[in-house]
């Protein structure tokens, strides 16, 4: 009864700070965004562990493949799953991964589609079923229409039926301006709506920019963009158009941001951050391409046993089903402590923790982990 009590009111007082639409102080943080990484003393407490997945399944990407193109390195930033296969970008390759869920060693099944060649920057992988096309993002490339200045671009391809090539139909760029080089667009989803097709494209850096503003957590930011294409006697053109900046919800208090998943039959939104191996989930009204409400939790990828973060290169996540994603990893940094080499370049099933319910709006599992966080508190407390 006092739980259910507390839920309640935590609930009404987001409802009524929403409904005065009072501006949010940005010196003021709420304390469930100061315990966003758990540290080793409170890994036991209920917050926590309902709100930590479990892993399934995971294998190195150099065990997947019967033929790895003369490579062992798989620097993983992106995954989709299409008709129950994965298919899986690397920045280092040209090659698409293709795999299924069983995660066999040297399946025959298993292909790198495409040539290796060279380092490739993807980034993002969407899939468009109206033309059965996937879309390649590369991050940030020079914009031959104006020097010196960096914009995501998008190949759209088409994979042969054989799985061992794919031709590349087109390259749009994505008509957004950069500030840095190095920190553009890390994902992409491709949104099907009543009003037609937008595509999504994530920041890494937090107010989308680079350099320590970049770092400012819970300042996520989406670009929604629409294709345009024309025709002249250059042969003619594409381009992805914005049309609408989306403020990712300042509960997704992250340090950076990954990429994220969309779920069309529950409508959450997975947004996932490498630099906390944590993801957040929100409501996303896809006809409205905005957010339902400003709250969603924060679920945290599996810790050692000292709860530190062991899966530290999470760069990819896809919804599996209602209750489950599949997360890549990129290769892990020479500046990240040793024990992150060992998940490192790997794809991970994971299935979603106790707290999670995919058919309750995402505020009230907000609310709920509010209260348990309150009570771990109150239980700190009592224990002091």
């Amino acid at each position: 009864m006092l739980r259910s009590a507390v839920i309640a009111c935590v609930l009404l007082l987001a409802h009524s700070a929403a409904s005065l639409h009072v501006p949010r102080d940005p010196d003021a943080v709420a304390p469930w965004e100061k315990k966003k990484k758990p540290s080793d003393e409170e890994c036991h407490r209920r917050r926590v562990r309902k709100s930590t997945l479990k892993t399934i399944k995971e294998a190195p990407f150099a065990g997947l493949f019967r033929d790895l193109q003369n490579s062992t390195e798989f620097e993983a930033s992106a995954v989709t799953r299409v008709r129950g296969k994965y298919y899986a970008v690397f920045d280092n390759s040209l090659s698409i991964g293709y795999f299924d869920s069983r995660f066999q060693f040297r399946d025959p099944e298993n292909k790198l589609v495409g040539d290796w060649g060279e380092d490739s920057q993807f980034e993002g992988i969407a899939y468009a079923p109206e033309t059965d096309t996937f879309l390649l993002l590369h991050e940030a490339v020079s914009d031959p229409d104006d020097e010196g200045v960096f914009k995501p671009y998008v190949q759209h391809v088409k994979i042969a039926k054989d799985l061992n090539s794919y031709e590349v139909l087109k390259k749009c760029k994505i008509d957004f301006e950069l500030t840095h080089e190095n920190k553009g667009f890390e994902s992409i989803v491709y949104l099907l709506t009543s009003s037609g097709a937008y595509l999504l494209g994530l920041c890494e850096g937090n107010y989308c920019k680079g350099g320590s503003e970049g770092k400012e957590p819970g300042n996520g930011r989406i670009i929604i963009s629409q294709y345009k294409e024309w025709s002249d006697e250059n042969g003619g053109g594409c381009v992805w158009e914005p049309v609408k900046t989306v403020n990712v919800p300042s509960s997704a208090y992250f340090a950076d941001y990954s990429d994220m998943a969309y779920n069309y039959e529950t409508q959450k939104l997975a947004v996932l951050s490498q630099e906390d191996s944590a993801l957040w989930v929100g409501d996303f009204v896809a006809d409205k391409l905005e957010f339902a409400s400003e709250e969603g939790p924060t679920f945290y990828l599996p810790r050692d046993d000292h709860c530190r973060i062991k899966y530290c290169n999470a760069e990819g996540i896809s919804w599996i089903d209602h209750y489950r994603v599949v997360v890549a990893s990129d290769r892990a940094k020479s500046t990240q402590p040793f024990w992150c080499d060992q998940l490192d370049q790997s794809i991970h099933l994971f299935s979603m923790p106790r707290l999670w319910d995919p058919y309750t709006s995402s505020a009230r599992m907000a609310a709920v982990q509010a209260a348990d966080l309150a009570a771990d508190e109150e239980a700190a407390a009592a224990e002091l």
